[in-house]
Order: structure tokens, then C-alpha cells, then sequence
């Protein structure tokens, strides 16, 4: 059973739980508020989900994190919509040149955009260009309930 836990939990959890190689290549492990600030400054994530058939899918998608927790946008009709409904359990990477973050989890539906406007305002805030969804997009926004996660 996968725990309710934010950014810097699953941070913890992981460096403890860590093999040695990971723990020399994530040496330099980022707080949690590093890894919200590297989120929201990239705002794509890569989300990873398999099908019924236990075939990989991984689709680009809008994330953004605040108060030790990450979101990310799925449209209702998407190929990521049905293998969450399917199977919650996800794998992100938000990524650059030189830097990382890696996670897994649960995908964990909050809502529609349409009804959740503070929490949407939140995110827009935290995002480097001051939006989380385009305008008049109303899918559905999930939060992450993580189990691992390492950055650097």
C-alpha cells in the first residue's frame, strides 16, 4: 500500500531505501523546495502509465508543485486518462540539461479545472509565466501521492 506522502517525505524514504549507485548519483540531493521550484519553473512533466495490456505510455504534460504536494493536468478524453482510471500508478520526470527529478506514485484525482478555481490560482502563481492551464481548459487535475522521489 502506497502512503499519502508530500515532496520532502518521499524524499527521505528514498535516499534511506536507496542503492548505493543511486545514492553516489543523487549525491547532491535537492530539498523539497528545490524540487517545487525546479517543477514550476519547467512546468512540462513527463507522465508515465501502462495500459490494461501492461503497454508503456508517457505523455508530456502540465505540472506545477506548492505546499510540499505536485499536480499535473490530464485531458478526459487522453490515452493518460484511461490507463490512470485503469492503473493510478505513475512514474514523472521533470528534466533539463543538467538536472532531474524523478518520482513514482499514485495519480490522485482532485477535480475539474471548472471547479476548482483557488487551487488553479495557487498553481498559476507558483508557475514561472503565472498560469497553469490555458484558458477555458476545464480536464481534470490530479495530485501526486508519492512513494519515491530523487533530484539533483
Amino acid at each position: 500500500m502506497l502512503s499519502d506522502v508530500g515532496i520532502a517525505t518521499a524524499i527521505a524514504t528514498s535516499s534511506a531505501s536507496a542503492s548505493a549507485l543511486t545514492r553516489e548519483l543523487f549525491a547532491d540531493q535537492w530539498t523539497a523546495q528545490r524540487v517545487a521550484e525546479f517543477v514550476n519553473q519547467r512546468r512540462n512533466a513527463t507522465i508515465a502509465t501502462v495500459n490494461a495490456n501492461g503497454q508503456p505510455h508517457a505523455a508530456v504534460d502540465i505540472a506545477a508543485s506548492i505546499l510540499d504536494e505536485s499536480y499535473f493536468t490530464v485531458h478526459p478524453e487522453s490515452v493518460l486518462c484511461r490507463n490512470i482510471n485503469e492503473n493510478d500508478r505513475i512514474a514523472i520526470s521533470v528534466c533539463d540539461s543538467t538536472h532531474a527529478v524523478m518520482c513514482q506514485g499514485r495519480a490522485i484525482r482532485v477535480g475539474r479545472a471548472s471547479d476548482l478555481e483557488a487551487l488553479l490560482g495557487e498553481l498559476a502563481s507558483a508557475t514561472r509565466n503565472g498560469s497553469f492551464t490555458p484558458p477555458g481548459w476545464d480536464g481534470f487535475v490530479y495530485r501526486v501521492e508519492l512513494r519515491r522521489l530523487v533530484a539533483n
